[in-house]
């Protein structure tokens, strides 16, 4: 079996019909019991990891994980991390120490459970694996096989009923924040959410959080009691910023300067969470501060490009888009001209991400779509063209059915000294961040 075939018999997981958590939120446990069966068939990998760090929330909680990741690294602790989704390849879903998984070992792996998965199905009174229970299992076999000591887990949705939630136990559990994102699936309200958000919290664990709504701490240490553990608010507000631009963020925080090779004030807040969750764990100042020199963060606003400056970014929802604004707005005090290219997901609240986005007033924007993602409707291009018209009607704005070509479109139209911005959607980031890397200096 080469790559591609592995990767296709994956992707077939989409097309079984099943029950499943996103579609059926009130009636899910099951959908743990029957990852627990596969991984008891497998000989539980997950069992044969020493320590777990768990991260959910609605922002901030791949950059957290890959924060931490670097961190645990510099301490000399051989770590594991999980991304979902993954930025442009199947196999940056799983990471050890500075590598992800190879295409090589990704076969192997989809060889190695592809027998156990017709004993599944033979011995399981329960329906047939999503394609996230089965990632979540490549990812535990992967990192036990590589005798990691440390996992970091990315929530994928909610977190109660989540696929990472079947780990045994864990070492730390970290809410970042709640937000209004997949409104429908975990829940309508933001205290929904919280409580979704909240099922990963489980005996003996530190939990940590960077939330300050009152309401939503209120369920967070309901859960804590509950779990007979305690909650650790962080505030993530009390730093001095001494330099942002392309190159990255400079900050001072509890006596000690700290420099992000990513921009944003953003993730100095991200960075002050990993910083006292580390510190909880007896890591030194020094090593947090050689971690978090050294992380890297793809498609979250990242610089790819610096003639003309060219950002890709994975915001996909009102939190996410406000913070890019913002961030944006900080780097481009000359005012800048800003060109955007752009897609949503079909779910998301088009309007209200447009309205934020208009606030830029964009030169010129090219909507359209990602073509990487088949578990996803998207926006159609059009729509979301004909709002922008409305929002920001001096701009130039035009529709692409092909992303390369709204990309290539867009570029054209950017001068040296202007910033192309490509944002909306994980898999609209991903699918072009190779492509635009070979546009520019």
């Amino acid at each position: 079996m080469d790559f591609n075939k592995a990767y296709n018999y994956l992707l077939s997981f989409a097309n079984y019909p099943r029950k499943e958590y996103m579609s059926d939120p009130r009636h899910c446990a099951i959908y743990l019991k029957r990852l627990q069966l596969f991984l008891d068939i497998l000989g539980n990998p997950e069992k044969k990891i020493p320590h777990y760090i768990h991260v959910t929330g609605t922002s901030g909680k791949g950059s957290v994980c890959s924060m931490l990741h670097s961190i645990l690294e510099a301490d000399g602790k051989k770590v594991a991390s999980t991304y979902s989704p993954h930025p442009s390849t199947i196999t940056e879903r799983w990471k050890i120490n500075n590598r992800h998984m190879s295409k090589k070992e990704f076969v192997e792996l989809i060889d190695f459970i592809r027998p156990k998965l017709d004993e599944y199905i033979r011995k399981s009174p329960h329906d047939m694996l999503s394609f996230f229970e089965v990632t979540e299992a490549i990812g535990f076999l992967w990192f036990a096989k590589n005798k990691v000591e440390w996992a970091i887990l990315e929530v994928a949705c909610g977190g109660r009923f989540d696929s990472s939630n079947i780990i045994p136990k864990k070492d730390i559990a970290v809410i970042t924040n709640i937000g209004l994102d997949h409104v429908g699936i975990i829940g309508n309200t933001k205290e929904d959410i919280a409580y979704e958000k909240a099922g990963i919290i489980k005996p003996q664990s530190q939990v940590f959080t960077a939330e300050k709504n009152k309401k939503l701490l209120s369920i967070f240490n309901k859960e804590c009691k509950k779990q007979r553990t305690s909650l650790k608010k962080i505030n993530t507000t009390n730093y001095r910023l001494l330099n942002h631009g392309i190159e990255g963020v400079k900050f001072e925080y509890d006596n000690k300067t700290y420099f992000l090779p990513v921009i944003g004030e953003h993730q100095i807040k991200n960075s002050i969470l990993c910083i006292e969750i580390s510190k909880s764990l007896g890591i030194s100042k020094n090593i947090i501060k050689k971690g978090l020199k050294k992380i890297d963060l793809p498609i979250r606003m990242e610089v790819v490009g610096k003639k003309p400056v060219i950002i890709i970014d994975s915001a996909h929802n009102p939190d996410k888009i406000k913070t890019v604004v913002e961030t944006i707005k900080m780097l481009t005090k000359k005012q800048a001209p800003i060109n955007l290219v752009l897609a949503f997901s079909k779910d998301k609240n088009i309007t209200n991400l447009v309205k934020q986005l208009s606030i830029l007033k964009p030169k010129t924007v090219s909507c359209t779509r990602n073509t990487i993602n088949h578990f996803r409707k998207v926006a159609e291009p059009t729509k979301i063209s004909t709002k922008f018209k409305r929002y920001s009607p001096k701009s130039k704005i035009k529709t692409f059915f092909d992303p390369e070509n709204a990309l290539n479109w867009s570029y054209t139209n950017t001068s040296k000294n202007e910033i192309l911005l490509v944002t909306g959607s994980v898999f609209l980031s991903g699918e072009l961040r190779k492509k635009a890397k070979k546009l520019t200096i």
